[in-house]
């Protein structure tokens, strides 16, 4: 039985292990010789890059997402800037300093079943820059407040145009409130010399 294994190959079993040893061997010689640039990210597994797989340095911080990177050391601290320039004065020319702030107040009677206009001034020499009005009774949510505006000698100021009162104007309905009193307040400022 030994003499039949001694027997020489036939010519079929030699090219059979021949073509055996030139696919493997071709295949390995195609894993080692890829071109440049010929495995995208298609051709890579979900996970199949470890760390040790990249080289050190080659990752960019454009690689990561945002908040996988520790924040760096804070570097020190820049040169002073050039100061900036300065701001404009007001519309007239001045500094833009207000003077002294007042309160003018006036108080009108206001009888039941009537309507009632009041109107707060500044005194000469102070300019008007805002104002308010009220009821002096605290259960009075049946009195209707109609108007409440900036004034200008009981004119309404056009655009651009200053002022140098506040008007209101109240309604008090027949049987409910009764005579009230209603205030107009001008809040007013010592116009600066010129």
């Amino acid at each position: 039985m030994l003499n039949r294994f001694r027997t020489r190959p036939t010519f079929s079993s030699v090219v059979s292990v021949l073509a055996l040893f030139v696919a493997l061997g071709g295949t390995s010689y195609a894993a080692v010789k890829l071109p440049k640039n010929s495995v995208g990210s298609s051709q890579i597994k979900v996970n199949g890059v470890q760390s040790s797989d990249v080289k050190n340095g080659s990752l960019r911080g454009i690689d990561f997402r945002p908040g996988e990177l520790p924040a760096g050391q804070q570097g020190a601290k820049g040169e002073k800037g050039d100061p900036g320039t300065p701001g404009t004065a007001g519309q007239d020319g001045k500094d833009g300093v207000v003077g002294a702030v007042t309160v003018q107040r006036t108080d009108v009677a206001l009888a039941d079943n009537a309507t009632q206009a009041v109107e707060a001034s500044c005194p000469a020499g102070q300019k008007a820059i805002g104002g308010g009005s009220s009821v002096d009774t605290t259960g009075s949510d049946d009195i209707k407040l109609l108007v409440s505006r900036p004034g200008n000698g009981g004119f309404i100021p056009t655009d651009g145009q200053s002022f140098n009162d506040w008007r209101a104007v109240y309604r008090n309905p027949a049987g409910g409130t009764g005579a009230a009193q209603i205030r107009a307040f001008v809040v007013c400022v010592v116009e600066p010399a010129a």
